[in-house]
């Protein structure tokens, strides 16, 4: 009986030991805030062409509409994009180490979804970019278990596409 109470309590306090050992924790380098949006001072039709001229090695799950004419972009007064998930390396989100008492970093894995949204505005084409983040989680001993959604998206990010999009429009600018 007493041998059966001292292994049960040696089998829980195992247990808690295991249960202790958590997940590093993620921390953010602190950047600054860029916004989700740019009015462009092209037509529409411009604009859209840069938007894809910026996405062209990523795989796109959503346009709507789907099929644009020449005539109907004169008609319409918005469209949206959804990209696939692009799988990079964070530029803000990382965790800390220590190797031999000396401190080191590790930036993480990151996957993000694009969703623009191109609409008509006054002097011009306003591009609003919506961004999902997922960060890979680590387990204790640093290998990858899987991805979960961040709170605070990375806007350099959105930052960098817009861009893009605005060296599309000037590359494709008659």
């Amino acid at each position: 009986m007493r041998t059966s109470l001292l292994v049960f309590c040696l089998a829980l306090g195992l247990a808690g030991f295991g249960a202790c050992s958590s997940n590093p924790e993620v921390k953010r380098q602190k950047y600054a805030k860029y916004r989700q949006n740019r009015v462009f001072e092209y037509e529409f039709s411009v604009v859209w062409k840069g938007i894809e001229s910026a996405l062209v090695n990523y795989k796109i799950e959503e346009r709507d509409p789907e099929k644009v004419s020449k005539a109907e972009f004169n008609k319409i007064p918005e469209r949206t994009l959804e990209t696939d998930w692009i799988y990079t390396r964070s530029n803000d989100k990382y965790v800390e180490y220590k190797v031999n008492g000396s401190p080191r970093k590790k930036y993480l894995q990151t996957r993000v979804k694009y969703f623009i949204k191109a609409e008509r505005s006054i002097g011009g084409t306003r591009v609003l970019v919506n961004l999902q983040e997922e960060v890979e989680r680590l387990d204790e001993k640093g290998g990858s278990e899987d991805y979960e959604e961040v709170h605070q998206v990375d806007s350099s990010r959105v930052k960098g596409l817009l861009d893009k999009i605005n060296l599309g429009i000037l590359g494709s600018a008659p």
